[in-house]
């Protein structure tokens, strides 16, 4: 029988594009599936485009379970999911993504091929939310060698769009005992894969498995004010600070790297401010 994969997926106001995720979930090739979808309080159609969809969910799945939160952001959703997680592979997915058919049975076959790496990615696409029209790859060719992956995520040199990663729950729950995240405004996604990075090798699928959809409602993608961007570099400072206790590394070391990095973002913020308000020529506040 094939091993049990869990996917969790917290949906907060994600009209009109959680029909089309759910639908490349039903469509996956890979039969043994745990899906878990989390509403967090949203004020859209959300939660009834999922109700729409209960009689084929309960249908296609293994186990289906579809619960309804008070707000309180990804983190906490996925805290709620991870509480039911049952599968011998996790993979989540934001409720506006998109999986190729193939795209969970790839990455089982390669944990299962690899039973000495306890995490995999795979390639994916960049898309325009509405045209679906490509906006580039994830990969650059340094991604698809590169097996420790935990410095680049942890500096923001490699990508972590959630659905092209799968880990082992077995590895995840080692990390965290008590299946719960630290809780941040700023998704989660950090927060599952450093620690397991910090300890396992990761593989690389190197096919276009899932969909990135870029929209200005996103909440990485919408514009900032000065001090929400300023409380947005804090806020990662806090939570890069807080993940570093469940992560196998020189959590001394890396703390000094959060400070830098933190130092770096806020001058960078503060460089970009001033040519904002500036006559184009003359913002050379960096130099």
């Amino acid at each position: 029988m094939q091993p049990l994969v869990s996917i969790a997926t917290p949906a907060y106001n994600a009209m009109p594009y959680l029909g089309s995720y759910l639908e490349s979930l039903i469509n996956q090739s890979y039969e043994n599936i745990q899906l878990i979808l989390v509403d967090d309080e949203s004020t859209d159609e959300s939660a009834a485009c999922i109700r729409s969809y209960m009689d084929r969910l309960e249908k296609r799945f293994s186990s289906f379970s579809f619960i309804s939160i008070p707000h309180a952001g990804q983190a906490a959703a996925m805290n709620k999911a991870l509480s039911l997680v049952e599968g011998e592979y996790f993979t989540w997915c934001d409720a506006d993504d998109l999986l190729e058919k193939q795209s969970i049975e790839a990455r089982v076959r390669y944990l299962i091929e690899n039973p000495d790496v306890s995490m995999v990615r795979s390639n994916g696409l960049r898309v325009d939310a509405l045209s679906l029209s490509s906006m580039g790859e994830y990969s650059k060719d340094a991604d698809k060698v590169k097996k420790n992956i935990f410095d680049d995520l942890f500096l923001d040199k490699t990508y972590c769009f959630a659905g092209c990663y799968m880990v082992r729950t077995k590895m995840l729950f080692s990390c965290y005992p008590d299946k719960r995240i630290p809780v941040s405004a700023e998704g989660q996604n950090l927060q599952l894969l450093l620690p397991v990075a910090s300890r396992t090798e990761c593989g690389y699928v190197d096919k276009i498995l899932h969909y990135y959809r870029i929209h200005s409602d996103s909440h990485s993608q919408r514009k900032r004010s000065y001090s929400e961007s300023l409380a947005r570099i804090r806020n990662f400072t806090k939570l890069r600070l807080e993940i570093l206790d469940y992560c196998a590394v020189d959590t001394q070391r890396y703390k000094i790297v959060v400070e830098q990095i933190e130092r770096q973002s806020i001058r960078q913020l503060a460089c970009d401010a001033v040519r904002k308000v500036r006559s184009e020529g003359n913002g050379n506040c960096c130099s």
